[in-house]
C-alpha cells in the first residue's frame, strides 16, 4: 500500500503535538520511568507508530533524542554516569540510523563536566574532537578547569600537574586551529534550552585568543559559529579585535562591512570601505561596496564618485548595467528602471535566462502592494549583489 502523502507543516504538527505530549508526561512520571526505563521506551515506540507512521528516519530519530533528553532532566539520577548511560543504551536500540550513539556519548560527556569529572569527560569526548570545533573547546575547558584547581581529589589533579594541564589546553586550543573541524555539525536535542557548551566555547575562544594574538583562525572560527547562531554580539566583538589585529586583511574587513551593513551603520560601513581602498586601492572589491553603500543610502554624488573609479579601474560594465538599474529600483524610478533593462538586454543576451528573473520581478517591485514591491526589490537587490560579487570573483 502507498503510504499518503502529507505537506511538511502538516507532519511537523503533528511531531510537536507528540513531542508535547510526552514531555508532559515525562514531568509528571519521572520517578516511575527512572523505574523501568524499557517500558517507557516500548510506551513511547507505541505512540510514535499509532501517532506518526511511516516517520522519516531523520525526524524520528531527533524526536527519540528530545525525548531522552527530557528524561535526563527530569530525573533525579541525572547526576549517576551508570544511570546516564543505561538510559542512552535503551535509547540507542530505538533509533533508526547508524552513527545515533553519538549525540547520546557527547551529551554524556558535557554532563560530566556538570557534575565536576572533569578527567572523565576528557576520555568521553576525545573521540569526537573532529566532529565539531565545539568539542576541541570543551576539552580544553576540562584541562583549564583541572589546571586551576588546587586541591587533590576526584574532580581536580595534584599540585604539581598543574602546569601540565594548562598546557594540555593550549595545545587543544592549537590543534583546533590547525585542524579547523566544522562548526555547529552537532544538532543537540531540541529541548534542550540553553547549551552550557556555548558559554564553555566562547569561554575558551577568547582564552584562545588571548594565548595566541598572533593565530587568525580563533577569530575565524568565531565569525563562522556567531553567525551561524545568529549572535551579534559576539560577532561584533570578534570584528573590533580583527580590525585591531589584522587592519589590512580583506577577508576580515569584508565581514566588517556585511556587520555595518546589517546593523544598518552607514557611517561605519563607509569607513570600513575606505580602509578597504587604502590597503587595496587596485581591487574592484571595495569600489563594488562604495557603489553598493552609495544605492543603499541613495547618494547620487558618491554613486558617480565611485563609478568613475570603477571605470578607471575596469569594472566589468554587466556590473555597472546592473548598479545602474539597482540605483533606478532604489530611487523608484520605474521610467529609469525600465530603460536600464533595455539596454541590459541589448549588452548581456548571453544571460537571458537570468533577464528574464529580473524582469519578472521588476514588475513586482513596482506594484501598488507595498509588501509584494519590498519583497521583490529585496529579492532583486540580494540576487544582484551575488552576481556580481561572483563575476568580480573571477577577474582575480
Amino acid at each position: 500500500m502507498v503510504e499518503e502523502w502529507q505537506p511538511e507543516f502538516i507532519v511537523e504538527a503533528k511531531v510537536d503535538g507528540v513531542r508535547q505530549d510526552l514531555m508532559a508526561y515525562i514531568v509528571k512520571n519521572s520517578q516511575k520511568i527512572d523505574s523501568n526505563i524499557p517500558i517507557f521506551f516500548g510506551h513511547v515506540l507505541s505512540i510514535i507508530d499509532n501517532s506518526l507512521p511511516h516517520l522519516d528516519d531523520k525526524i524520528y530519530d531527533r524526536l527519540i533524542d528530545d525525548i531522552t533528553v527530557k528524561v535526563l532532566e527530569e530525573s533525579s539520577k541525572s547526576n549517576d554516569v551508570e544511570y546516564i548511560e543505561r538510559l542512552f543504551n535503551h535509547a540507542y536500540r530505538l533509533k533508526r540510523r547508524p552513527g545515533g550513539k553519538m549525540i547520546f556519548d557527547i551529551i554524556l560527556g558535557l554532563k560530566m563536566i556538570e557534575i565536576g569529572k572533569y578527567r572523565d569527560a576528557i576520555e568521553q569526548l576525545k573521540p569526537f574532537r573532529k566532529v565539531d570545533a565545539i568539542i576541541y573547546t570543551t576539552i580544553a575547558y576540562c584541562y583549564h578547569i583541572l589546571a586551576t584547581e588546587t586541591y587533590t581529589g576526584e574532580t581536580g589533579p595534584e599540585r604539581g600537574k598543574t602546569s601540565d594541564m594548562a598546557l594540555n589546553a593550549r595545545e587543544q586550543m592549537i590543534e583546533l586551529a590547525r585542524v579547523r573541524p566544522p562548526v555547529n555539525r552537532l544538532k543537540f536535542p531540541r529541548v534542550i534550552k540553553e547549551l552550557k557548551v556555548n558559554k564553555i566555547f566562547w569561554f575558551m575562544l577568547k582564552l584562545g585568543i588571548e594565548w595566541f594574538p598572533e593565530e587568525p583562525q580563533f577569530l575565524i572560527i568565531g565569525l563562522e559559529k556567531a553567525k551561524l547562531d545568529g549572535n551579534q554580539v559576539m560577532r561584533g566583538e570578534l570584528l573590533t579585535i580583527a580590525s585591531e589585529r589584522y587592519y589590512n586583511e580583506m577577508s576580515f574587513l569584508r565581514e566588517l562591512y556585511s556587520y555595518k551593513i546589517g546593523e544598518r551603520d552607514a557611517t561605519g560601513a563607509a569607513a570600513v570601505i575606505k580602509q578597504m581602498i587604502q590597503h587595496h586601492a587596485k581591487d574592484l572589491e571595495p569600489v563594488y561596496y562604495g557603489l553598493q553603500l552609495s544605492i543603499i543610502s541613495q547618494q547620487p554624488t558618491a554613486y558617480a564618485r565611485f563609478r568613475k573609479m570603477a571605470v578607471a579601474n575596469g569594472m566589468p560594465i554587466r556590473i555597472l548595467m546592473l548598479l545602474d538599474f539597482s540605483f533606478s529600483l532604489v530611487k523608484g524610478s520605474k521610467e529609469e528602471a525600465v530603460a536600464g533593462l533595455e539596454i541590459i538586454r541589448a549588452r548581456m543576451a548571453k544571460t537571458n535566462h537570468y533577464l528574464i528573473l529580473i524582469e519578472y520581478l521588476t514588475e513586482d517591485a513596482f506594484s501598488e502592494d507595498e509588501k509584494r514591491a519590498k519583497h521583490a526589490r529585496s529579492v532583486l537587490m540580494d540576487s544582484i549583489d551575488k552576481y556580481c560579487l561572483k563575476l568580480i570573483a573571477m577577474k582575480k
